[in-house]
C-alpha cells in the first residue's frame, strides 16, 4: 500500500487521526485461552458502552474504525482461535467487519445500547437498529442483543430475534475521596444533549442549599450562570470514579435510558445517585424504586424534592441498592454466558 493511501487509510470520520486498537489482554499471542473463546469489540470513546464491555469479563478489543483495522484485527482473531466476536454498540465500519468476520467463518453477535425512544427521535440510532436486524435476518449476524428490559420481547413480537442481555456490574477500582470542599457537591455526569436532560438536573441542583453541581461540560445556556458549578472535563475512567465516588449525591434522571450504569458505580462507590423510571433498575424493590427514582423528569422542583428525600435517608438506600445490584449482576452474568455459547439467531427465538 503507497504511503498516502495508508495515510488516507488512517484518517477516520471527522477528519481525526485512527489509533491503533487497543487490546486488553495485550496482544493476540497472550489471548486467555477460554472454552467459548469470546473476544468483544468497542468503540474507546464511548464511555457507557466500553464500561459495560469491560463489565461482561470477556476479553475486550478498543478499536473507532473498523473500516480501518478490521483486516488487522481479523487475522488476529483467526489466529488466536477465537470462534465468537461480540460486537458492543456499532462502530464506524461494524457492517463491512461482520460480513468479512462471517465470510471467514467466525460467528459474529451484536449489543446494542440505545432505546427505542432514541430510535424515533435520532435517525442516525434507528439506521443502526435497522442495519444490525437486517445483517441477523440474512444470517450475518448470529444473534442480537439489546440491554433495554423489555425491548427483546417487544421486537420478537415485531418479527425479530432480539435477546435482552443487561448491563454486568463494574468492577470498581479501590478509591480515595477527594476533599470537593464546603457545601452539598451533587454530581450531573452526563453528556449535555437533549435525552439526558441535564439542564434541568441543574436547576435542581439550584433548589438545593449550598449545593455546587459537578458537570463534566457546562451547558451553553447563560441563565445557568447563577448556579455554582465545577467543569471537570473528559477524565481517564479512574479519575472519572473518583470524583463521582467524592460527591455527596449523583443526578441521573434522564429522560430515555438503557440499563444505566453511572447509578450503578455511584451506589458501589458508596454515594447515593437519584434516577428517572426510564430502565429496569430496582422496580423488583418497591421501596427502593420509590426512594431512588422520580417520576416528574423535566421538573426541577420534583427532581429536588425526590433528592431531598434520598439525602435523608441516603445509607439505607446504599445498602438496599447494592443488595439489589448484587442479584442482579448474577443473573446478568448468567444472562451473558448463555448468549455468547447458545446457536445462531432463530434456534436462540425458538429456545425462548
Amino acid at each position: 500500500m503507497e504511503a498516502r493511501d495508508l495515510a488516507r487509510k488512517l484518517m477516520r470520520r471527522g477528519g481525526q487521526a485512527s489509533n491503533p486498537p487497543k487490546l486488553s489482554f495485550g496482544s493476540w499471542d497472550d489471548f486467555p485461552g477460554q472454552d467459548d473463546q469470546v473476544v468483544q469489540i468497542c468503540h474507546p470513546d464511548w464511555r457507557g458502552v466500553r464500561t459495560a464491555a469491560y463489565a461482561f469479563r470477556s476479553p475486550v478489543v478498543e478499536c473507532d474504525d473498523l473500516d480501518v483495522w478490521g483486516e488487522s484485527l481479523l487475522s488476529g482473531i483467526r489466529s488466536a482461535g477465537i470462534g465468537i466476536v461480540v460486537v458492543q454498540g456499532w462502530p464506524p465500519g461494524a457492517p463491512s467487519f461482520v460480513r468479512a468476520a462471517d465470510s471467514a467463518g467466525i460467528r459474529v453477535k451484536c449489543v446494542l445500547h440505545s432505546s427505542p425512544a432514541q430510535h424515533g427521535a435520532e435517525a442516525a440510532e434507528a439506521a443502526v437498529a435497522d442495519d444490525v436486524l437486517g445483517l441477523a435476518a440474512s444470517g450475518v449476524l448470529a444473534e442480537v442483543g439489546m440491554v433495554k428490559k423489555g425491548v427483546g420481547e417487544a421486537f420478537r413480537a415485531a418479527g425479530h430475534a432480539v435477546t435482552h442481555v443487561p448491563n454486568r456490574a463494574p468492577q470498581l477500582p479501590t478509591l480515595e475521596r477527594i476533599d470537593l470542599g464546603p457545601g452539598l457537591h451533587v454530581g450531573v455526569f452526563a453528556e449535555s444533549f437533549w435525552r439526558k436532560n441535564v439542564v434541568t438536573q441543574l436547576l435542581a441542583v439550584g433548589l438545593l442549599d449550598d449545593a455546587v453541581g459537578h458537570v463534566m461540560r457546562k451547558p451553553l445556556v447563560h441563565y445557568l450562570s447563577g448556579i455554582r458549578m465545577v467543569e471537570h472535563g473528559d477524565l481517564p475512567w479512574e479519575r472519572f470514579m473518583a470524583i463521582q465516588a467524592s460527591v455527596d449525591l449523583n443526578l441521573y434522571v434522564t429522560l430515555s435510558e438503557c440499563h444505566p450504569l453511572l447509578p450503578i458505580e455511584s451506589y458501589l462507590l458508596g454515594v447515593p445517585c437519584l434516577l428517572s423510571r426510564t430502565s429496569g433498575l430496582f422496580r423488583e424493590d418497591g421501596e427502593l424504586w420509590d426512594l431512588t427514582t422520580v417520576d416528574r423528569l423535566d421538573e426541577p422542583t420534583a427532581i429536588a424534592e425526590a433528592a431531598h428525600s434520598l439525602l435523608a435517608r441516603k445509607e439505607e438506600a446504599v445498602v438496599r441498592a447494592r443488595t439489589w445490584i448484587a442479584a442482579a449482576d448474577l443473573k446478568a452474568k448468567q444472562t451473558w454466558e448463555e448468549f455468547v455459547t447458545h446457536g445462531d439467531a432463530s434456534a436462540s427465538a425458538s429456545r425462548r
